[in-house]
């Protein structure tokens, strides 16, 4: 039975993480869970095991996750 990588394990958690984070964003607008959401799409966009394209998309949401940490007018309002 092959042993799978560590890396590709946790990126596929720190995934699962994110999406759960959003979703629990826009019920709530907690700034300290925009701070996470953050913080969980830098990990994948820094991830070596992670496509390029979902890096690269995952590095441009991070800014906007962070103005929705800091300033409550800035919050992405996703419906």
């Amino acid at each position: 039975m092959p042993i799978p990588e560590p890396q590709l394990g946790r990126a596929e958690t720190v995934l699962g993480a994110v999406l759960y984070l959003m979703t629990a964003y826009r019920r709530t607008r907690c700034p300290r869970i925009a701070a996470c959401v953050a913080a969980h799409l830098e990990c994948l966009a820094a991830h070596p095991q992670v496509d390029a394209t979902i890096r690269d998309l995952c590095a441009g949401m991070c800014d906007e996750w962070r103005s929705a940490a800091q300033s409550p007018r800035l919050r992405p309002d996703f419906h």
